[in-house]
């Protein structure tokens, strides 16, 4: 059984990585990576991004730390190439989050309490 679960698990690895959404974060990714000033920005973006939510994770107020990430935001999201890898990561990641919500659907954890609820109890 162990087998057979893993063999289903590198199919629909291989159908993810097959789909439009990972082809295009694939590609887009790639384009920014020929644009410098623009992989600079998706770096320096991110790194924000991560800080804050570390600040988030250790309860420190970042209400400002969001306007200011929004503001660099509204600034880099002008430039094609930056925008072009954001919508896809979103997309890819939208896909992403749903295959792991139907992977987990009905599993319960060995407290009793369900991991996510099954669409069948809705």
């Amino acid at each position: 059984m162990k087998e057979e679960i893993l063999k289903k698990a590198q199919e629909l690895n291989l159908l993810l990585k097959n789909s439009e959404e990972y082809k295009s974060y694939v590609e887009a990714n790639n384009n920014v990576k020929d644009h410098s000033a623009a992989d600079i920005m998706i770096s320096d973006f991110r790194k924000k991004q991560q800080e804050v939510q570390q600040k988030a994770m250790e309860g420190i107020d970042i209400e400002g730390d969001l306007k200011n990430l929004q503001k660099l935001w509204d600034v880099i999201s002008i430039n094609p190439y930056v925008r072009a890898v954001i919508e896809a990561e979103l997309s890819f990641g939208q896909l992403y989050g749903e295959v792991m919500q139907e992977l987990g659907s009905g599993i319960e954890l060995l407290d009793g309490t369900k991991q996510i609820e099954d669409k069948s109890d809705q």
